[in-house]
């Protein structure tokens, strides 16, 4: 059996450094992993604002010493608003936040994960700002008495501050569910570490070592290199000892019908046992792993009057690929067969030909049978068809990365066994649109919608002008790629800068279509970052055969894409009066007048500062600075700062309109949204009575002749009063 490569786990699981980031990246723009955009308080070094940041995708590196693991977070059209010492708003911001932390294995429940568990030591945390922003930060910096240096580094403390308190982890692989059983196919621990190749080939990559049970071995600290094949992001390796001793031995114990003990491991008859069929014996069998084969080798006997044989068989078992399942055959066995005859019976047998040489025939055949549907039922069936054939998930559930579902199988090498395959994600980024279009006049698309008119609108994206280009509309930008249009995927185009405007006329091909195999097709493909922020892929040609008319085909991603919140809060400045009284339904209430503020926050997300924001109380436009607005109720104050409102009202004045606010980014992009204000003037509080039953004591007292009849008397009572109760006495 070869050297065991999985350094002494049952699986061993690798994935490159290109899929983990192609994960992160997905799964970034699906909307998970890192927020697209934070907005945090900062107070530090006397230092008192808000931090508003645009990230872009996430990159991982394992250039670390193991099993620490870096997170670079680029961001871009950011903003530092500070209010003290003095005020300041520094914007566009750009530069690169780099987060390094070890990987730990991490358990919760029955489920263990990978992760980066950033309150499980303080990670590392840098904040550099590309060249244009701390140009601009400099004099601004300067004149708060402030560096470069200091404001990295405060920027880095919010980071770290925001990383242990809102984010508290990133996790690198889903929940894996681990039980102590004595089932060879399901999870009983897991190490993880990072390989960082040092070579030119700089073949990085996340180790996880896999156990499948209490007593299975296996040291985190021997997988030292990337074993992935040359073209493949990942590697599933089981060792052959666990194949044959875990999967196989107990199966193929259990189709001859005989205890496991009567097998060493890996997998080796220990004593001679009733062939199957209840005939003859088995006197050896042993399975060995060699070269890409399970070698079986093995020896039977059987008897009779006068005679007796002994033969010994070997074939071997292949392990195959068929429509992505794993398929198990074996050759025809070798059979080697001693016949020993009594001088009759050799006599008798002179005129029967071979009739003995193969005697044992039937045996081997039940061998053979009975290995072959047992290494079926351990690999092909019980672990394959169950978990990675096809897209299905893991074999059994293994770390496959932070978004990693299952494996397509490419091809299967054993010794060990090898599964070389693809992995198919849990998540991936959603179509918003798609669709194709030709045209031989001007037009205007919408690549969020799908919409084409004959004009331009202010949803538009992409207008043609058949005299002269295809250009950019509003906030959108585009980049043309040397990549195809079936290839490029919204990871690639988030990485673009899109920002050019135009494509000249003579850049879009005269050309035939796809349609017509045996010519010649060209076309441009681009990305596009629409009106509304989404990522998508267009390509462009103009038909030869439909007398130059341009033809789109596009697909918009349904990326997170900029919005706009207003937060509020409300706090009551004086009170007046209290009054206080009984309600018919035996509430007891206090109501006062109060005088309010309110504080209003407009929170855009994911929007290229510097913002610019128009706001709109009950009706009436605000201008930057104190005013005060006319409501039903009365003049109402406000005070205007930039993105924050502050109104308040007078005594007993109640307030109810509505509150607007436009937000215009650096892109020219706008964002709009409104809120119902409903506060009253007065504030009520009640709570429900509950009136104690009186303790009375009860005696029986003799009734006097003349007193007949008993009747009530109820006291009279004012509404609101709590005079009790009386009951009375008197003769009727």
């Amino acid at each position: 059996m070869a050297l065991d490569r999985t350094s002494g786990f049952d699986m061993l699981v690798q994935i490159s450094e290109n899929e983990l980031n192609n994960q992160l990246a997905t799964a970034f723009l699906a909307g998970g992993t890192f927020p697209p955009s934070i907005s945090v308080p900062v107070n530090t070094g006397g230092v008192v604002g808000t931090a508003d940041l645009n990230f872009n995708t996430p990159v991982a590196d394992l250039d670390r010493p193991r099993p620490r693991m870096g997170i670079t977070l680029p961001f871009s059209n950011s903003q530092l608003q500070i209010t003290s010492p003095v005020p300041l708003t520094i914007a566009p911001l750009g530069g690169t936040i780099v987060i390094v932390d070890s990987i730990v294995m991490v358990t919760e429940g029955s489920n263990q994960f990978a992760t980066m568990d950033f309150n499980d030591g303080a990670p590392d945390v840098t904040v550099v700002f590309d060249a244009a922003s701390a140009a601009l930060l400099a004099p601004l910096l300067a004149a708060a008495g402030l560096t470069i240096e200091q404001a990295q580094n405060m920027m880095a403390g919010v980071v770290l501050t925001q990383l242990q308190t809102s984010i508290g982890r990133l996790d690198l692989t889903p929940p894996i569910p681990v039980t102590d059983d004595a089932d060879a196919t399901t999870v009983f621990d897991i190490d993880v570490t990072t390989v960082n190749d040092t070579t030119a080939l700089d073949r990085d990559c996340i180790s996880f070592g896999v156990r499948m049970a209490n007593d299975s071995g296996g040291n985190i600290n021997g997988v030292t290199s990337c074993m992935i094949p040359a073209g493949s992001q990942s590697l599933v390796m089981m060792s052959n000892f666990w194949l044959l001793a875990r999967v196989m031995r107990p199966r193929i114990a259990t189709s001859l019908g005989r205890p496991v003990t009567d097998f060493d491991t890996p997998l080796r008859l220990n004593r001679s046992i009733p062939a199957p069929g209840g005939q003859g014996t088995l006197t050896n069998l042993e399975a060995r792993v060699i070269g890409n084969r399970i070698s079986v080798t093995g020896r039977a006997t059987d008897s009779g009057t006068g005679w007796s044989a002994e033969s010994n068989f070997s074939f071997f078992i292949d392990l195959g690929l068929s429509d992505g399942a794993i398929t198990v055959t074996a050759t025809t066995p070798v059979v080697d067969t001693d016949v020993d005859l009594a001088w009759w019976v050799w006599l008798a047998s002179l005129g029967l030909g071979g009739l003995f040489g193969g005697i044992v025939g039937a045996i081997v055949a039940a061998v053979v049978l009975a290995i072959v549907e047992a290494v079926a039922e351990g690999i092909a069936d019980g672990m394959i068809s169950d978990g990675i054939s096809g897209s299905l998930g893991g074999l059994p559930a293994i770390p496959l990365g932070p978004i990693g579902g299952g494996l397509t199988l490419t091809n299967v090498v054993l010794d060990d066994l090898e599964l070389r395959s693809t992995i198919v994600r849990s998540v991936s980024v959603p179509v918003k649109n798609q669709g194709g279009h030709t045209s031989f006049v001007g037009f205007a698309m919408d690549l969020d919608s799908g919409a084409i008119t004959t004009d331009t609108r202010a949803g538009s994206d992409l207008v043609w002008n058949p005299a002269s280009m295809l250009s950019t509309n509003g906030s959108s930008g585009l980049t043309i790629t040397g990549s195809s249009f079936g290839a490029l995927t919204p990871v690639q185009v988030s990485r673009f800068p899109l920002t050019t405007t135009q494509i000249p006329l003579g850049l879009i091909p005269f050309t035939f279509p796809p349609s017509f195999p045996f010519l010649p097709h060209n076309e441009i493909v681009f990305g596009v970052r629409t009106t509304e922020g989404r990522f998508a892929k267009v390509r462009a040609w103009r038909s030869i055969t439909e007398g130059g008319a341009l033809h789109l085909d596009w697909v918009t991603f349904d990326t997170p894409t900029p919005s706009l919140d207003i937060a509020a809060r409300w706090s009551v400045l004086e009170r007046g009066e209290v009054s206080e009284y009984i309600t018919p339904d035996c509430s007891f209430c206090r109501s006062y007048p109060v005088s309010r503020c309110g504080i209003f926050e407009a929170w855009p997300r994911l929007a290229a500062f510097p913002i610019e924001y128009q706001w709109c109380l009950c009706g009436e436009v605000l201008e930057e600075g104190s005013g005060e607005v006319s409501t039903a109720n009365g003049p109402l104050a406000y005070r205007l700062v930039g993105r924050r409102l502050y109104i308040e009202t007078e005594m007993a004045q109640a307030v109810d309109c509505e509150l607007c606010v436009s937000a215009i980014d650096a892109r020219g992009m706008e964002l709009y949204t409104c809120i119902r204000i409903n506060q009253s003037g007065i504030e009520k509080r009640c709570r429900k009575c509950n009136p104690r039953k009186p303790n009375v004591r009860i005696e029986m007292a003799a009734v006097e002749a003349q007193l007949a009849t008993w009747r009530p008397l109820l006291a009279a009572r004012e509404p609101g009063s709590r005079e009790t109760v009386a009951a009375t006495k008197v003769p009727a």
